[in-house]
């Protein structure tokens, strides 16, 4: 009787083991950057309208008016998360160097959770302003963040070359549901000269991967300048990236969701 027993658990544990996971759903995570609070306020109907629940990264939240804090609470209420993305907008490593990791956590981090908890808001992910970011830096975030998330390109320009990449290639914008806790989002603003055509090659890549494709911009432009100190996205671009993930049937993700 014992024998029976031990096989009959023998043989559950190897189909328990041969049994494959659900899969996860492919999606989208975007996330929007800095204190662009009503025009991103003003951009509630394109998000309701495709479904999408969205990250917004806030920095310098002791400057927002209380109008700015009550549309910031709406957008929460719709379900979009509310992040944190520093006190100061400091380059964490420059600053670091110059001063000292404990004031770069005083001054830039906790001041800014301190503000964003007196104003109703409680931050789990972090997004690195400039995307500076070092493994030593990010070990002292992660005792109080959930994600952090730092920045990828299409283009860099390195000692005059400029090196670029498809999107379908740059592995670290895609999440696989795994218990990653540093990730990185593509820009799309106007400056990273992406097309429609370079993201649905990274939707696609997401949807056939079971993967989330992470995306993140700051101001959201109804007309293009192109003059740097307007640094933003293209509000028809966005649109064109929601219309086809909402083709491709993907699952929208926040980022402390992932």
């Amino acid at each position: 009787m014992k024998f029976n027993i031990v096989y009959i658990l023998i043989a559950l544990f190897f189909i328990s083991c041969q049994e494959k996971k659900a899969p996860q759903p492919a999606g989208i995570a975007l996330s929007f950057d800095d204190r662009f609070i009503k025009e991103w306020f003003e951009l509630r109907p394109l998000f309701k309208k495709y479904h999408a629940k969205v990250t917004f990264y806030i920095t310098q939240p002791d400057s927002l008016s209380t109008e700015e804090i009550e549309m910031l609470h709406q957008l929460q209420a719709d379900g979009h998360e509310i992040g944190c993305h520093g006190a100061m907008h400091v380059a964490s490593i420059r600053y670091v160097w110059e001063n000292s990791l404990e004031e770069y956590m005083q001054k830039e981090v906790f001041q800014a959770l301190k503000t964003m908890k007196r104003q109703g808001f409680s931050p789990t992910t972090f997004a690195h302003p400039g995307g500076s970011q070092i493994w030593y830096i990010d070990r002292e975030l992660l005792k109080h963040f959930s994600l952090l998330r730092d920045v990828s390109m299409k283009e860099r320009n390195i000692f005059g070359f400029t090196y670029r990449r498809e999107v379908e290639n740059m592995d670290e914008i895609y999440h696989h549901h795994d218990d990653t806790r540093k990730v990185n989002a593509l820009i799309i603003d106007v400056s990273a000269n992406l097309t429609i055509e370079d993201i649905k090659k990274g939707l696609a890549k997401a949807q056939k991967e079971q993967a989330v494709m992470m995306l993140f911009g700051h101001k959201p432009l109804r007309k293009i300048t192109h003059k740097p100190e307007e640094y933003g996205f293209d509000i028809h671009f966005l649109e064109q990236i929601l219309a086809e993930s909402a083709k491709l049937k993907l699952q929208y993700f926040t980022m402390n969701s992932l």
